[in-house]
């Protein structure tokens, strides 16, 4: 995150792999996840599709999922059961078999918010998904 990142107040989308890296401090990307979440001022999304798949990539650990509960209470946690999940499927179908549902939603989610980015650390494929994004490997489309 350059200096500039640090100063955007504006809404970001957090996928999966983030969510679990900042519990994980064995993950590779731990310290770039946790400080993308507590140094950027904005305001934090995420869905239950990334949820269901950070706690899958947590292993369903009890005290790795109570970490989790703990950083979603900073986050708005969107649902996609008015139908918007749809849009999602249609997604995963174009971009199969690079896309799934939780990428899919992620990228509704960026989609549907002015000046939103996601954060991410599938830099390689939200390169194809052309939404603006932050990874550890940089700043993309922002």
């Amino acid at each position: 995150m350059n200096r500039s990142g640090r100063d955007w107040s504006r809404s970001v989308v957090v996928d999966s792999g983030v969510l679990a890296a900042a519990i994980n401090a064995d993950e590779p990307d731990h310290a770039w996840a946790r400080l993308a979440l507590t140094s950027l001022r904005a305001s934090f999304f995420t869905c239950e599709a990334c949820l269901t798949e950070a706690i899958h990539i947590l292993e369903n650990a009890a005290p790795a999922v109570r970490r989790l509960e703990l950083l979603l209470s900073r986050m708005t946690l969107v649902s996609f059961s008015d139908g918007a999940w749809r849009e999602g499927l249609r997604q995963v179908i174009k971009l199969s078999p690079r896309m799934d549902f939780a990428d899919a939603c992620v990228v509704h989610m960026v989609l549907a918010r002015r000046d939103a980015f996601a954060l991410t650390l599938d830099h390689r494929d939200f390169v194809v998904y052309r939404v603006p994004f932050a990874s550890p490997v940089g700043e993309f489309y922002l």
